[in-house]
């Protein structure tokens, strides 16, 4: 996940915050293929009620959940499973998971306590739901007997239809052994991979399942695809003893995975986990993200040293600071007024390598009051800067700015103060951030409209490469993501009547998800084990 010092408005511009959820009283959200039928969810006192409707008309098609047809058991059972659950917020998560040809879709509700997954098939003018088979019991419950075990949770997620027609889903769930067991030896968890299959009469029966992969990490690929940039989980314990996890960070070979460094300053005992890591188009310079606790995170900028060595280019601070350093020289601030919390100040935005790897932008995001920020939202009301960019140029190991950026920073004061205290969003007003300039090719910026273009192509070609490096729910999650994304993009650019905001609103979206799947995190997994190993 990138970092990106705009990062309150641009995610709610795309919808990922969604503040205002719980005053909409309609969503229409996951359209089908075809774009004929969507989910409708309507808000009340009880939660939300969900169904089918044809668009663009918002006909009714069907019910799926409804307060006043099916009554509030589910719901109440949902408030009473867990203390800190609100009967307004049932159901908010739902949602469809349509085949490809908008004849057959999987409705899923998580709050729906142990009937998660229904699914449908169009019948004419409508659709009807299809009996499930019963999920057989993982081998981690299999030999446990029922009395002895209390259902914590579980439930069926559907990921995909296939092109064979069959629906791909994920049994997990958590059991609790009543035999004198306590803590964590008392806990039983399981997660499998079931393929359904539907015959002619649409009777479902369960083709495959197997056990899910353990996962051990995630990774992160270089531009060039030579080396990867693995966060593990390792064995460890904690200060008491007990068995415990800690997280590694290591750069491993593409071609020779048993040839692998460690990042430095990221082996420590107990550490936190990477936000993001943005890799140079050589591939000899890296910006890392790293998240520490509430409101504390901090860049971190590496240099090739030798084949897969790197070194941290600031050892003694962090990137941020830096950065922030020479916002202040460049704007005559006195360094105490850079809002931070403890020495963490706002975490630098990752935004472009120039082409040529001579530049990294990024911009900065922040209050200039001088006040502490770990137990205060932002005051926009104050002094405070967005979207300000900057330069660190990696020939001369020093930040700097060019004209393009010079211009885009006059307006830094002005689009902080935009932003609403209330939400953390600012108006839309169809700012795009300044791209990257390679050295000896300073001038003018494109044109909105062609960068609009080059991303999206640059976006349809990774997102084929990144489905090719996933399989199965892992890539059915990653193609779902691609279609959340758009389609959150589509409703939020209907309702921007300007159309150069409206260019600017897509221009922007579309470059910084672009970013988002360059550092897409890819799964680990353990090698699976022999029936002895087991």
């Amino acid at each position: 996940m990138r970092v990106i010092a705009l990062l309150a408005p641009i995610l709610a511009a795309l919808g990922v915050i969604s503040s205002l959820q719980a005053e909409e009283k309609e969503i229409i959200k996951d359209k089908s293929p075809d774009k004929k039928f969507a989910l409708r969810m309507t808000h009340g006192e009880e939660g939300w009620d969900t169904s089918i409707v044809e668009l663009p008309s918002k006909k009714k098609i069907i019910d799926l959940e409804v307060v006043a047809t099916s009554g509030d058991h589910e719901r109440r059972a949902w408030v009473a499973s867990v203390d800190t659950f609100q009967i307004e917020d049932y159901a908010k998560d739902a949602r469809l998971v349509w085949s490809n040809d908008s004849q057959r879709v999987a409705y899923f509700n998580e709050d729906r306590d142990e009937h998660t997954m229904s699914v449908y098939f169009r019948n004419g003018d409508t659709f009807e739901e299809v009996a499930l088979p019963e999920i057989p019991r993982c081998d981690e419950i299999k030999g446990e007997d029922p009395k002895n075990l209390d259902t914590v949770w579980y439930k069926t997620t559907p990921e995909a239809w296939l092109d064979s027609g069959s629906l791909l889903v994920t049994f997990s769930g958590e059991w609790r052994r009543l035999d004198g067991e306590t803590g964590a030896k008392a806990m039983i968890g399981c997660e499998r991979t079931i393929t359904l299959a539907f015959d002619a009469q649409h009777k479902a029966s369960i083709k495959k399942a197997k056990e899910s992969p353990e996962l051990m990490g995630q990774k992160i690929e270089s531009p060039n695809g030579t080396f990867f940039v693995d966060e593990l989980e390792v064995p460890a314990k904690d200060d008491e003893g007990h068995p415990d996890t800690d997280l590694e960070v290591w750069i491993v070979s593409a071609k020779d995975p048993a040839r692998r460094e460690p990042l430095p300053g990221f082996h420590e005992k107990g550490f936190t986990h990477l936000n993001s890591v943005s890799i140079s188009p050589d591939e000899n310079w890296m910006l890392v993200a790293r998240h520490y606790g509430s409101h504390m995170n901090a860049t971190y900028l590496f240099h090739r040293k030798d084949g897969l060595k790197f070194e941290d280019v600031f050892p003694d601070v962090s990137f941020d600071n830096e950065a922030w350093k020479f916002l202040c020289k460049i704007e005559k601030i006195p360094k105490s007024k850079i809002d931070a919390t403890d020495d963490f100040p706002g975490q630098a935005g990752i935004l472009e390598w120039s082409d040529d790897s001579a530049r990294l932008l990024i911009d900065l995001h922040g209050g200039l009051t001088g006040k502490d920020t770990y137990y205060r939202l932002a005051d926009f009301k104050k002094p405070g800067v967005s979207g300000w960019g900057a330069y660190y140029n990696t020939k001369t190991k020093k930040f700097e700015l060019t004209d393009r950026l010079r211009k885009n920073n006059k307006g830094a004061r002005q689009r902080w103060k935009a932003m609403d205290n209330d939400n953390e969003e600012a108006p839309e007003d169809g700012f795009v951030p300044p791209s990257a300039e390679s050295v000896g090719h300073e001038g003018s910026e494109a044109p909105v409209a062609e960068r609009l273009k080059k991303y999206e192509a640059e976006l349809a070609a990774l997102v084929k490469h990144r489905e090719s490096q996933l399989e199965g729910v892992d890539r059915a999650e990653f193609q779902q993501k691609q279609k959340d994304w758009r389609e959150e993009l589509e409703n939020k650019a209907a309702k921007i009547k300007d159309p150069q905001k409206r260019l600017g609103f897509r221009t922007r979206s579309t470059w910084y998800h672009l970013i988002d799947v360059r550092e897409e995190r890819l799964p680990v997994y353990e090698e699976p084990k022999s029936p002895a190993e087991k």
